[in-house]
């Protein structure tokens, strides 16, 4: 596959609706892959696909409800069949608490989305990458995945846990042919269109790390690289 080139395949963006999974989505459409986002408000998703182009489907899902993600598979299966590349983005940034001051419901409401929910996504995929024996899977976490600060427990919980379920996973479908990759960004700029590329100040643009994302996802599939920490160069 060439570096540019994911013309006839299909990938999925979960989370495309805003932020860096819209940067994402639009950036593997560019490169000619038919691209489902999934988002969990119509409005805000359709708006957000219409923007892209006809290589973006808007697909409703609330990734922390597993039947609503058992609904969403299904239906991309029949229509799309199994996906080529599967990015899971979607995800919820905890606010700051203490420890001692967090409640289970927060806990169980974060992680729901940022591990089960891409548990429960990748699962729903596999058999059919299995079978094939071919797949890209993309696992965006974050460099609160490598580092923990106080006051950010739950969300380095969430991040951190999902670089172990990557590194497991990796290691079980290797040898089907899949690649795990997992991209963990500092902190991301969001605004659209991008700012200078260089100078003092700059932080990580979403643009850089969708880039990033076609970039692994076009390598020869002789190649992996498992795990990139994306930072800024002059934050």
């Amino acid at each position: 596959m060439s570096e540019s080139n994911l013309n006839g395949k299909v990938a999925v963006v979960t989370g495309a609706s805003r932020g860096l999974g819209y940067f994402i989505a639009g950036e593997l459409a560019a490169a000619g892959a038919q691209v489902i986002g999934t988002g969990r408000y119509t409005d805000t998703l359709h708006q957000a696909c219409s923007r892209l182009g006809e290589n973006v489907t808007p697909a409703v899902c609330d990734h922390s409800d597993p039947g609503s993600i058992e609904t969403f598979a299904r239906r991309l299966i029949s229509e799309f069949g199994t996906p080529d590349v599967l990015v899971n983005n979607a995800g919820i940034i905890a606010s700051r608490s203490r420890v001692v001051d967090l409640s289970l419901e927060d806990w169980n409401r974060v992680l729901a989305t940022n591990l089960t929910g891409v548990f429960l996504t990748t699962q729903a995929f596999l058999p059919g990458m299995l079978e094939r024996e071919s797949g890209d899977i993309v696992m965006i976490a974050s460099t609160s995945g490598l580092r923990a600060d106080p006051e950010h427990a739950l969300y380095n919980a969430s991040k951190f846990g999902l670089r172990g379920f990557s590194e497991a996973l990796a290691k079980e479908v290797r040898k089907a042919n899949i690649r795990v990759n997992v991209i963990c960004p500092s902190r991301i700029d969001m605004t659209d269109p991008p700012g200078p590329e260089r100078g003092k100040g700059l932080t990580l643009h979403a643009a850089d790390v969708a880039s990033t994302v076609r970039h692994l996802v076009t390598l020869p599939g002789r190649t992996l690289i498992r795990e990139l920490e994306v930072w800024g160069t002059n934050p």
